[in-house]
């Protein structure tokens, strides 16, 4: 060996440790950085015995990346779906909870059974209405967190969509510069880096099923097969309602002008926040919103006042701007009806008029003698509050028994949609 390749080829050698130390570096300073991996040299020898670095590599698992983005878009839908509820349940509360449902309905049969026995007294007659007033209440204030999880769900979807055609953006910057990269031999692992950073935080939003193309050009597509990127990043689009109520429909969310869940959708998503987010808004909450609204009715129905003529009135129990009349033939449907249940202004004026009747004003009058022990009126709304009634099954909460087993059913449901998620 001539002293001039002596020296070559150790110029060489220090120079690929040089390099094999700033790889080093480089994986000690992303020690911590989880969407970092690790880097090394690929050395060649020349026919002289110079050693260089001919390439950097980076270690990387595609069958474990793919698992855990996966597990990331389960996870992400899981945990809307929980923050949803979670909300929702603070609210409502259990069966065991002084302000649920539940407890005031047990509140108002027991007001009214003390009434039955002393119906002679206005204090107890006060006490019934003011019972039935503090249940109505609790519909309402279900509803109004019902309806403002929907809200909060539409903002988000919003904030979602901009930063998911952001991170589009970015990630069509970087593929390009990777592919340009990869067919001139530069160091882009770094830049790959970035770009499965990408993929992972997009896979919070919608499942993904990532393809590496010739020339390290990645695709992206949902879960469903909407594609998401290819050569060019497409637009994900969704413009949110202002404000919720039971009857509004939500707007779709778009990815490349396909719609990813709902009746409309050829290729619904499976996973990710935007499917728990859609899903709690269009379906979850919907139902149980008509939960609610079946229990609002069933208590109008239960106390409502008959006419000679079998026409039904509302009673104790009345629907607030529901476009009717108190005649409850002209009630064509229940939506909405737990957000404007409330007591009678007639009877809440005087409720002695829960005892005698009339509060309809339609002349319906039980106790026509005016007697103050009459407690013949108050016995039959306990009997009707016990009773067994029809509900709609298609609610997942019973089609029969008491106001009171569909409400512990209803919250049931609520508590298993909310723990079986977790």
């Amino acid at each position: 060996m001539s002293l001039l390749s002596a020296f070559s080829s150790a110029r060489s050698s220090l120079a690929t440790v040089s390099q094999q130390s700033a790889l080093v570096s480089r994986n000690v300073a992303n020690a911590e950085n989880p969407a970092a991996t690790r880097k090394f040299g690929n050395q060649s020898t020349s026919a002289y015995g110079s050693v260089s670095i001919s390439s950097i590599s980076q270690s990387g698992n595609q069958a474990l990346f793919t698992s855990m983005t996966n597990a990331n878009a389960s996870l992400a839908a899981a945990d809307v779906t929980y923050g949803a509820l979670d909300s929702i349940r603070s609210v409502i509360g259990d069966t065991d909870s002084i302000a649920s449902p539940a407890a005031r309905l047990t509140e108002l049969a027991a007001a009214l059974s003390q009434f039955a026995v002393t119906p002679e007294d206005s204090q107890t007659a006060r006490a019934a209405v003011s019972a039935a007033s503090d249940l109505a209440n609790s519909l309402n204030a279900a509803t109004k967190a019902i309806q403002a999880g929907r809200t909060d769900n539409d903002r988000q979807l919003a904030d979602t969509a901009n930063k998911m055609n952001s991170l589009l953006e970015t990630f069509e910057k970087l593929n390009n510069k990777i592919m340009v990269g990869t067919a001139t031999g530069q160091d882009i692992t770094d830049e790959v880096d970035q770009r499965d950073q990408i993929v992972t935080e997009l896979s919070g939003y919608v499942g993904l099923n990532v393809q590496v193309r010739a020339g390290n050009d990645m695709t992206l597509y949902t879960d469903s097969g909407i594609t998401l990127f290819e050569t060019t990043a497409r637009q994900v689009e969704f413009s949110p309602k202002s404000t919720y109520d039971a009857s509004v429909t939500g707007n779709s969310f778009k990815i490349d002008g396909v719609s990813v869940t709902g009746a409309s959708a050829g290729m619904p998503i499976k996973s990710g926040s935007v499917y728990g987010l859609l899903t709690f808004r269009d379906e979850t909450a919907v139902t149980l919103q008509g939960q609610f609204d079946e229990i609002a009715a069933s208590l109008v129905q239960a106390f409502s006042e008959v006419d000679g003529g079998g026409t039904a009135w509302s009673g104790l129990f009345s629907i607030a701007n529901n476009g009717s009349s108190s005649d409850l033939s002209a009630v064509t449907s229940k939506v909405g009806f737990a957000g404007r249940i409330g007591v009678s202004a007639n009877v809440a004026a005087d409720p002695l008029l829960l005892r005698d009747g009339d509060i309809s004003g339609q002349g319906t009058v039980y106790n026509t003698a005016g007697t103050s022990g009459f407690s013949d009126r108050l016995n039959d709304l306990i009997g009707n509050l016990d009773g067994q009634r029809s509900f709609d099954g298609s609610l997942g909460a019973g089609t029969t028994g008491t106001i009171a087993d569909y409400i512990a059913s209803s919250i049931s449901w609520l508590e298993d949609k909310l723990f079986g998620r977790k």
